[in-house]
């Protein structure tokens, strides 16, 4: 199972900057006294890794949708990034340029930048292509306008429209009534599921069955990791610590290019979750090693020392390169040692500069391995959050902001999406 190895945090290791084995049992038995709290009243996310039966029903489903070109999704937010993060997880780096291995294409639209929507457009042709639009609250203005885009293209080319289109959204907004109205094939999101915790449910499920991944065993890694809770435990705790010792910033760094965009959901994740009444809020940051030792690396070493660093690397990783030249140090070496070395170097090296850092090491890049992973996160972030005595699951200021952004869309237009 996933391990996390949290020696270079400790005092022994950091001096005054790290937290002695006393102090970090006494504040894993706060973090393990809020997991109980919470399985008392267990929000939508952790019901959904037991949903078996739902997971069948997807992946039979999504056997109709395997002879399309393309899947596109249109989504913001939690409703795309977890579907980025399985597709570059779990698929081949170069699945949209043929390594797909027979399933359809997945891009994810998760902006609303029209020369990028123009552009999708300008590659995908309508008939080979199935667009998956996802919001739970069915009114999401980012994805309803990309939708809208593709809908008159749609209208337009295709007698068979309907066909093309699956929604992903809650039990009532404009999505929802447009399902109704057309007989639109549609999944719902679970009421008590935000979207940030919504990867494991339709949201994530539906596109990763499409492109052939393994839901059951992404459930059944979520399922286990409960098995393993005192990782998501020590990890709030950790946090938790360290954020009230004024280490304020929390960089996470993969050392795996599949394993990129997880630091990107995590992001969301943390930052949504626990930001919160002017007074919580640690600032997630992103980095990927090796890329960001030649760009971020030199602030962690020597900058300020407000920073608690999170690594993520994998054991078992194949396949294996042989580096083949004569008379250089690297001649006989592997590409894998070398990425190996590169992070045992990076975490030394903020360890000897009293930098607490950890690494959640991964046996092997798989299904199994991403839902555990995946789950275990969120259930750190909701740990924390408790911790921290706030709600890790709105978004307050989410909400004024899109506020803000119709009332300005209104008021030079004349009218919302």
């Amino acid at each position: 199972m996933i391990e996390l190895d949290y020696r270079n945090c400790l005092a022994a290791r950091i001096g005054s900057e790290g937290i002695s084995e006393e102090k970090l049992e006494s504040v894993k038995k706060q973090a393990f006294a809020e997991l109980e709290n919470i399985k008392k009243n267990p929000p939508g996310f952790m019901k959904l890794p037991v949903r078996f039966d739902e997971a069948r029903k997807i992946r039979e489903d999504a056997k109709k949708y395997r002879d399309f070109k393309n899947l596109v999704v249109l989504g913001i937010g939690g409703s795309a990034l977890g579907n980025i993060t399985l597709k570059n997880m779990l698929t081949h780096t170069y699945h949209n340029q043929g390594k797909n291995g027979g399933y359809p294409n997945l891009y994810v639209l998760d902006n609303v930048d029209p020369e990028w929507t123009s552009e999708l457009s300008d590659i995908i042709d309508l008939k080979d292509t199935v667009f998956n639009v996802i919001t739970k609250s069915g009114s999401t203005a980012e994805t309803l306008s990309n939708f809208f885009f593709f809908l008159e293209k749609l209208k337009k080319e295709r007698s068979d429209w309907k066909d093309h289109l699956v929604f992903t959204t809650g039990n009532k907004g404009f999505l929802r009534e447009f399902a109704d109205e057309n007989g639109i094939k549609t999944y719902s999101v679970p009421e008590d599921v935000g979207g940030r915790y919504s990867v494991l449910s339709e949201v994530g499920l539906f596109p990763a069955a499409v492109t052939g991944l393994n839901i059951e065993s992404l459930l059944e890694g979520a399922a286990d990791a409960e098995e393993n809770e005192h990782v998501p435990v020590t990890y709030a705790a950790l946090q938790y610590y360290f954020y009230k010792k004024g280490k304020n910033i929390s960089v996470f760094m993969p050392y795996s290019k599949k394993l990129e965009s997880t630091a990107d959901w995590f992001r969301q994740l943390w930052a949504e979750s626990l930001g919160k009444n002017e007074k919580t809020g640690p600032t997630p940051v992103k980095a990927i090693g090796t890329t960001d030792q030649h760009s971020q690396v030199q602030l962690y070493m020597e900058g300020p020392k407000d920073k608690v660093f999170t690594f993520l690397s994998v054991k078992d990783s194949s396949p294996e390169v042989k580096l083949k030249y004569d008379g250089h140090f690297l001649g006989g070496k592997t590409m894998r040692g070398l990425f190996n070395a590169e992070l045992e170097g990076t975490t030394g090296a903020l360890t000897k500069e009293d930098r607490p850092n950890m690494n959640f090491e991964i046996p092997k890049i798989d299904a199994y391995n991403a839902g555990e992973l995946l789950y275990q996160l969120e259930m750190a972030c909701a740990i924390t959050g408790g911790m921290l005595g706030i709600d890790p699951f709105n978004q307050p200021g989410v909400e004024l902001g899109k506020k803000l952004a119709y009332e300005i869309l209104e008021k030079n237009t004349g009218q919302l999406i």
